[in-house]
């Protein structure tokens, strides 16, 4: 009775070992799992009709988008927006860049740009 117990356990131990350990193959990336792939676009026009795109890579899709406050700290074309959640958009700046890419700001409803945070 005593070794079909302990049998019992090791084999529970072993398969919960194995599926802790397992690799998920079904892992999704953020950028993936949102809904922000319109945003990312819209906003990747704006930068390249601003000539700020030199400084970015080409990835557009990679950019990260984050909701934030639009408030002083940023350039607000459409000053309504002070105060309100806004989504934030950055890309990734290419290597040895002196100035990177604008932080750019767009509403949230209707993907329009309002206004943006020039980087160091």
């Amino acid at each position: 009775m005593r070794r079909e117990v302990l049998y019992i356990v090791i084999t529970v131990f072993s398969a919960l070992l194995l599926v802790g350990c397992s690799d998920n193959q079904n892992a999704v990336s953020p950028n993936d799992a949102d809904d922000y792939n319109e945003v990312r676009e819209n906003v990747w026009k704006f930068v390249k009709e601003k000539g700020w795109n030199d400084t970015a890579k080409d990835n557009w899709q990679s950019a990260e988008v984050k909701k934030v406050v639009g408030d002083n700290n940023y350039e607000l074309l459409d000053g309504t927006y002070d105060g309100k959640e806004v989504l934030s958009v950055s890309f990734e700046d290419k290597e040895n860049s002196v100035v990177g890419t604008p932080l750019i700001i767009i509403e949230p409803d209707t993907n329009k740009v309002i206004g943006y945070m020039p980087s160091e």
